[in-house]
């Protein structure tokens, strides 16, 4: 189900941000960083800050400008610009495709993506991030010039556009793993034989 955005809905405030709560574990191992912001109701309500808010009603389009915010649930998304096209369904509106533009930052627990310009397309169920897009999870880091996220097929391709993709990967840390001593009895059983 699309989340319906009425004008009279939307929230526009200048005043700063309440940071959003902080993520539980069981959150981060089933989201895909890009993927969360699903734009459906089952996330819980949006939430958009900003210093600006104007309204299209010919075009459909709500434009957010200044100190972008955008939360849902434990996902934020910060931006310059927000761009929000709507299109008619029934008895309301519903989102067909969301733009942030300039220092677009997306944050969720330990995960983050950053780029020039996001792309949310409802229809087409993708997400993509450009203009110099660097993923992270912990220490982990992919970077190239566009990251394409199709939500349906749960995949991801990664294009460096005219330099090659990079990623810097850190296996697992198993130092922590401790080997335990056999107990009593199988020391002095295994020493009987």
């Amino acid at each position: 189900m699309a989340l319906t955005l009425l004008p009279c809905a939307v929230v526009a405030e200048s005043a700063a941000a309440t940071p959003p709560r902080s993520p539980k574990a069981s959150d981060l191992s089933d989201n895909n960083l890009l993927g969360g912001l699903s734009l459906s109701s089952s996330r819980g309500p949006v939430t958009i800050h900003a210093k600006e808010l104007e309204f299209d009603y010919g075009a459909q389009t709500l434009t957010y400008r200044g100190g972008v915010m955008v939360t849902q649930g434990d996902l934020t998304v910060r931006s310059d610009r927000l761009r929000v096209l709507l299109k008619d369904e029934g008895e309301g509106q519903r989102v067909r495709e969301v733009v942030a533009e300039g220092q677009v930052q997306i944050g969720m627990g330990d995960r983050s993506a950053t780029g020039g310009r996001a792309v949310f397309n409802q229809q087409a169920q993708t997400v993509t991030l450009s203009e110099g897009a660097v993923l992270r999870e912990g220490p982990n880091e992919v970077t190239g010039d566009r990251v394409i996220v199709y939500l349906d097929e749960r995949r991801s391709v990664v294009e460096g556009g005219g330099a090659p993709v990079r990623a810097v990967l850190f296996p697992p840390d198993n130092s922590e793993k401790v080997v335990e001593d056999p107990s009593p009895k199988q020391a002095s059983s295994d020493n009987a034989k």
